[in-house]
């Protein structure tokens, strides 16, 4: 740890937290201007340029985003009353009540369907359209609204905002929040973590969690899925929405033209999208996608849909393999791509799952993981002698990220939310976690690997190079 940054603080914690969001804001302002994008705004009928997953953010206006995120996450513990605070933690699992309630009820598809957008739908045609208690509805409405999601244009009148527009049909967001199990699994989170039986408390097996508790069943949560084809479906679509949100970034952040002769082997490759991306993008490449058997259907449905008539389509194969079986694709013209695989493992599958790779793998071979790398939580201070700042940023067309200044945590602490929380739900159903450098390191190690270089991307995963050891 580097405790050159304990110094006695130059300024204010208030003061340093302004100077950074208005640094943060005056950078989202000028990189708006130098790149033509429109005004931001919660009542804008469509979704932003930066809403949209196929547009890439020019580095320095996604660091001065993710800095005022960030930033705002600081001020906000700073100056709320702590009592506020816990009476709002407290009750945020009705948020997600209530989200849930909006868009299983359709009352979002309606809002959408409002004849005049700006102002929206009343609660008592909604009543009347659904039968559902007006008095109930404001409630639940107001307080979504209060959070972001609507907008109360009148008394009992709502409006979606540009949040809520990512919960209508065909959306990633939709997609993710119709996943059945994440409140019914965090409510037996307590009994996971201080179960009675002291080999269950500290288990890492995968069928000792929250899940099990929550679901009344010995089986894991991939068993339980093949049983349940409808909730296979739609967890698999919930994988794809999250993959979907960063795949531009993952395209153009990596050199990915380093493997435009070999053949890339997407180890428990779902769907099939990482690799059908990469298709487009390496005109010459071959790619494996493999998975379980009941995934299969559901990849060779994704490839005709999107690569229709498309050359592409013949340099994808499917094959049945489990990345718990020895990797059948051995040699240097393999390497393999393990995309948000080994976040659902405890550390002694992953072990496995690297090793059967590592054992297949020539010496010219590369092992991707594509994963969160869970940055320390810890807050200085003082600035860093070597920050790199957002001017350092000014033109950059290759992403690096910035220093964190004074007073943000290492990892920007409400920046990092999504994936810290995906950690706790991984752990709920899988007993997995996300993990730091050190963990990632420790990991590949007892596999017989070794980390050849961490590419950060726009977005919450890091591209971990591997290579066998020779």
């Amino acid at each position: 740890m580097d405790q050159s940054r304990h110094l006695s603080p130059a300024l204010s914690e208030l003061a340093a937290l302004q100077t950074c969001i208005n640094q943060a804001l005056n950078t989202i302002q000028e990189e708006f201007d130098i790149h033509h994008l429109p005004e931001l705004s919660n009542f804008a009928p469509k979704p932003h340029p930066l809403d949209e997953p196929e547009f890439i953010c020019p580095p320095r206006l996604y660091e001065a985003r993710r800095l005022a995120l960030a930033t705002i996450g600081q001020l906000r513990n700073l100056l709320q009353r702590p009592f506020e605070k816990v009476v709002e933690q407290s009750t945020a699992v009705y948020e997600t009540a209530c989200l849930d309630f909006v868009v299983k009820t359709s009352i979002v598809d309606k809002l959408a369907e409002a004849e005049d957008a700006a102002v929206g739908v009343s609660v008592l045609a909604l009543q009347n359209e659904l039968d559902i208690d007006s008095v109930k509805l404001t409630t639940v409405l107001r307080y979504l609204a209060a959070q972001g999601w609507f907008r109360e244009s009148a008394e009992g009148v709502f409006a979606l905002t540009r949040s809520a527009l990512e919960l209508r049909q065909g959306n990633n967001g939709r997609n993710w929040i119709l996943t059945k199990g994440k409140p019914k699994v965090a409510s037996a989170l307590m009994q996971q973590l201080t179960h009675p039986d002291r080999a269950w408390r500290f288990s890492r097996q995968t069928d000792q969690t929250a899940f099990q508790l929550s679901h009344d069943t010995d089986m894991t949560l991939f068993a339980w899925l093949k049983q349940h084809p409808d909730e296979l479906r739609q967890w698999a679509s919930s994988v794809q929405a999250m993959g979907d949100v960063h795949q531009r970034s993952l395209i153009v952040d990596f050199k990915w033209q380093r493997f435009a002769q070999c053949t890339l082997v997407d180890v428990g490759g779902g769907q099939g999208n990482m690799s059908i991306s990469l298709a487009k993008t390496l005109p010459e490449a071959k790619f494996v996608i493999q998975d379980l058997e009941e995934v299969i259907p559901l990849a060779k449905q994704n490839i005709q849909q999107r690569l229709q008539g498309s050359e592409a389509s013949n340099r994808i194969v499917v094959e049945v393999q489990s990345f718990l079986d020895p990797q059948p694709r051995i040699g240097d013209e393999y390497s393999f791509i393990l995309r948000h695989i080994l976040h659902n493992w405890p550390d002694d599958a992953c072990v496995k799952i690297l090793a059967n790779l590592a054992a297949a793998a020539g010496t010219k071979s590369r092992i991707l993981i594509i994963d969160s790398v869970i940055t320390l939580c810890t807050t200085f201070t003082s600035r860093s002698t070597q920050a790199t700042e957002l001017d350092d940023l000014r033109a950059a067309t290759e992403y690096r990220p910035i220093t964190p200044p004074p007073y943000i945590p290492s990892n920007f602490g409400a920046s990092a939310m999504m994936p810290l929380a995906l950690g706790v739900h991984l752990m709920g159903v899988l007993n997995a976690l996300e993990r730091t450098m050190n963990e990632w390191n420790r990991l590949v190690a007892q596999a017989g690997l070794r980390i050849v270089a961490v590419h950060p991307i726009r977005g919450m995963e890091s591209i971990i190079e591997c290579e066998v050891v020779c």
